[in-house]
């Protein structure tokens, strides 16, 4: 599969700098392939290594001496040093299960044997080096998904109507609202996307989906200790009933009876930290009004909120637990919480700041994105309509250049509110 991210490793490529690059993501969100498949078109040797598994390799790192190290790593991979380092590239899958590789790659020069070095990690790392650069993978956004699917042609017109505000023909519209129906079902992860794709049907999505979460599980269960991974898979398996509610709130009595937020803060954290969770915490008017807003380190402030929405890692995950625990045919708050995931995953795969607003329960928008000029309203609908209150009374509150409606109504653009469509997200 075709990631947009692939050109970001072209560059890293391109400039040359020896810096080790690090992948970071949710486990199954393709990390590996893509590093291997990056490799397999640029580079005639690849070593390959995933320390989950080999464990004398984790013996050799653990030496903490960097010129050992290198000897060690010649022999180990049985490198033909007479060769261009140039035409060589290493990856290192799941460092995570190593503690000292992070330092024992930035400390030691193997550049005459590497110029190129893969890292690749599912796990929150507790410190990365400077000279070390990070690159998040998300699951695929809707534009990958096209792609994937043989309809990339489409991306151009989306994106010219999208930068235009002009109406796409409504046989076009129909056809890839109908398409974006088909990504909400099997959404990001490449593991559903290639079982859509070599069955031609939808029938063993809901299983792979299934499978992913059963491996997040596992991956809890090993990784925290049990009091620590019982309290994040009581909040994970919570999510379905928190986005069902009309209020998408997160709700601690829906994990049990008694909880509070400072018994399951760190459980929460874990789970964003390790990307198995999308936050979104609340920004209240006050906080609009500040002269001083939006600065980054105010948004770094919202993320100490009380009150925050929880969203799941992929969309395509959201929809199928949702009709495990409510069965397939899905009421209007349990859609619009399958949409207002989708935009939340999208949002985070541009590495955008987001947060939702309310004001005393009288009117709410789903997200407050902070771009380049400004703060910008999201409101997403479930349907065509778009009839709503909640963005005059935002006015009120703050300015802000233009606000989002997001449904399934085609483009338009009119009274300062930008009118886009479910399959158009990937252009915000």
């Amino acid at each position: 599969m075709k990631r947009n991210i692939i050109e970001d490793l072209i560059r890293w490529k391109t400039e040359d700098n020896n810096t080790p690059i690090l992948l970071t993501g949710l486990k199954g969100v393709g990390k590996t392939y893509l590093a291997y498949d990056f490799a397999k078109a640029f580079f005639e040797f690849i070593s390959y290594i995933n320390l989950e598994h080999d464990k004398e390799f984790i013996k050799l790192i653990d030496c903490k001496n960097p010129a050992l190290f290198r000897d060690s790593l010649v022999a180990y991979l049985h490198l033909d040093t007479s060769l261009p380092a140039s035409s060589r590239i290493l990856i290192l899958d799941e460092i995570g299960n190593c503690d000292n590789v992070l330092d024992m790659i930035s400390s030691c020069d193997i550049s005459d044997l590497f110029r190129y070095i893969i890292l690749i990690s599912s796990k929150q790392l507790p410190h990365k080096p400077d000279a070390i650069r990070e690159l998040p993978v998300y699951p695929l956004g809707f534009d990958e998904f096209l792609i994937a699917i043989g309809n990339d042609w489409y991306i151009e017109a989306i994106i010219n109507h999208y930068n235009s505000n002009k109406k796409i023909p409504d046989i076009v519209h129909k056809e890839l609202l109908e398409l974006n129906k088909l990504y909400l079902q099997t959404g990001g992860m490449p593991q559903a996307i290639n079982e859509y794709l070599n069955m031609s049907t939808l029938v063993n999505v809901q299983e792979t989906h299934s499978f992913l979460i059963g491996l997040y599980r596992d991956y809890i269960s090993r990784n925290k200790s049990d009091s620590e991974a019982l309290k994040m898979l009581q909040v994970y398996d919570s999510l379905t009933s928190q986005l069902a509610k009309e209020n998408k709130k997160f709700q601690y009595r829906l994990i049990r009876k008694g909880t509070t937020h400072s018994m399951y803060k760190e459980a929460i954290q874990n789970l964003c930290d390790n990307r198995f969770v999308i936050k979104c915490s609340r920004i209240d008017s006050e906080q609009l009004q500040n002269p001083e807003f939006p600065k980054s380190d105010e948004w770094q402030k919202l993320e100490k909120n009380s009150s925050f929405k929880l969203y799941y890692s992929d969309c395509g995950l959201c929809q199928t637990q949702m009709k495990r625990k409510f069965g397939q045919t899905l009421d209007k708050p349990k859609v619009k919480a399958i949409l207002e995931n989708y935009v939340a995953t999208s949002l985070t795969a541009k590495n955008y700041s987001f947060a939702f607003w309310e004001s005393d329960a009288m009117a709410r928008v789903d997200f407050i994105c902070l771009k380049e000029d400004g703060i910008i309203p999201i409101e997403i609908f479930d349907s065509e309509n778009t009839r709503s209150k909640n963005i005059s009374v935002l006015k009120q509150k703050s300015s802000f250049q233009y606000a989002i409606k997001i449904s399934s109504r085609n483009f338009d653009f009119r009274n300062q509110v930008k009118y886009v469509p479910y399959y158009a997200i990937f252009c915000l």
